[in-house]
């Protein structure tokens, strides 16, 4: 019956462990619940939204834009026409006028558009297409705008975005394999100190020895508090469900990753971050040259031309308009303006994000070889313990020493096995630290 029951009890554990949570779905879990790889996401998706602009020159939209035709408004009794959708009042609503907007291409910093303005007849619900005179083209020209800067500008937005979402999709990638692999060293360690103190307990109560009993009472209770440190620690850890299997995928995924990008480039300059600020420094070199524009008083120019009207005067058919606005006295805005076009200061956020980088992989590689001394150290620890071992199974069997004396012994090898094991997990996640510096593609989405 015994036998049985602990063969449907492994039998239910492999099922479960079949179908437990895989690494990528506790990762994919955790992305989903980050509030940096969220904001990250949504500010790429700007980015690339605003470089698709500029690579592409044919830009494509349209509006409608409606106004109200009303009649006895006025008091002169003529036909007025309303800004917006109006409801009440006095006078007849005899329909809309309707202005199809279309802004097709965006060149040198210009937009270039079409207007096709038609009228809704609320009485007959007919369409009144408009006159070949009203149909025009348009140009606009914002002139406060530099188009190479605001380009670099665009460019190195993208990069930023870019490099934020780089950073917050291997940070929780690495976190979540820190995670995995601090509940495994947890698990196993809460598992040994509750075997010692069972242990030390039947001791303790065969003990008819005072001062064994009191040496006994103390290692109970260093094992109690450790136990309790390892649970408190633990806790943090519990929102995913553990496995073994579980386990060994994470382990499997990182050894994998770390194989297959053995000759990365580390040239610091490429990193995604500084990229975004040598297009930004780019910018701001050629914004100084216009250190005056934030003093012009022409700040838009617009030109409108109606190709069908019927006149054989070109300029006719041409209305050009100028935004003049001239402040003749403000509080320090323009010369504050005219300060940060002069002022590069992306070429000394550039040189302390460079010393930033330099100090980051410096410390990561002097992290990689403490822990290759860590590893040697355990790895002696490792040996005493299982000579240690090896040595009291001899006693044991010679009745030299009891089965829990010999049972703490193996207790202790365990523990030197653990804490080689941890060793070697913490190099493997130093290695991915050192790799996402040098912005390489862990995990397949860099965009």
């Amino acid at each position: 019956m015994k036998k049985l029951i602990v063969l449907v009890i492994t039998l239910l554990v492999g099922i479960l462990s079949i179908f437990g949570m895989t690494f990528e779905e506790l990762y994919q879990q955790n992305l989903e619940k980050s509030s940096a790889y969220t904001q990250a996401e949504l500010s790429l998706r700007s980015a690339q939204l605003e470089m698709n602009k500029i690579d592409n020159f044919f830009v494509p939209y349209l509006g409608i834009s409606v106004d109200t035709v009303k009649t006895g408004i006025d008091p002169f009794g003529k036909e007025t026409i309303v800004g917006g959708l109006v409801f009440g009042g006095e006078g007849k609503l005899e329909g809309y006028e309707i202005s199809l907007d279309v802004n097709f291409l965006e060149v040198w910093g210009a937009q270039v558009g079409a207007s096709f303005p038609f009228t809704l007849n609320t009485d007959e619900w007919t369409i009144d297409t408009p006159d070949e005179s009203d149909i025009s083209i348009s140009l606009s020209r914002d002139l406060t705008i530099i188009d190479r800067a605001e380009r670099l500008k665009t460019e190195s937005s993208y990069y930023d975005a870019l490099s934020k979402y780089y950073m917050a999709q291997t940070n929780e990638l690495i976190t979540t394999i820190e995670d995995v692999f601090t509940r495994y060293y947890n698990e196993e360690m809460i598992q040994t100190y509750e075997d010692e103190i069972e242990i030390l307990n039947q001791q303790y109560n065969l003990s008819t020895d005072e001062d064994e009993k009191e040496n006994l009472e103390k290692q109970i209770l260093t094992a109690q508090k450790n136990l309790e440190t390892l649970r408190a620690s633990n806790a943090p850890l519990e929102y995913f469900e553990y496995t073994d299997e579980l386990y060994n995928q994470t382990k499997d995924t990182v050894e994998r990753i770390i194989n297959e990008n053995q000759n990365y480039p580390i040239n610091i300059e490429e990193r995604l971050d500084l990229k975004s600020l040598q297009l930004q420094e780019e910018a701001s070199e050629i914004e100084s040259n216009f250190w005056f524009i934030p003093y012009l008083p022409f700040n838009t120019i617009s030109v409108s031309m109606n190709p069908f009207k019927e006149t054989d005067e070109l300029f006719e058919k041409v209305s050009i308009s100028v935004g003049f606005q001239l402040a003749i006295l403000d509080k320090g805005e323009r010369k504050l303006a005219s300060d940060t076009m002069k002022t590069n200061v992306a070429a000394l956020t550039y040189d302390e994000s460079m010393l930033e980088a330099e100090n980051a992989i410096r410390n990561l590689e002097t992290t990689r070889r403490t822990l290759n001394y860590d590893v040697k150290i355990k790895q002696i620890d490792l040996e005493n313990a299982m000579e240690d071992y090896n040595r009291n199974n001899e006693l044991n069997s010679q009745g030299y020493i009891t089965k829990e004396e010999l049972k703490l012994s193996e207790i202790a090898l365990r523990r030197a096995q653990l804490a080689s094991e941890n060793t070697e997990n913490d190099i493997l996640t130093n290695e991915l630290r050192i790799m996402q510096q040098y912005y390489v593609d862990i995990w397949g989405d860099i965009n």
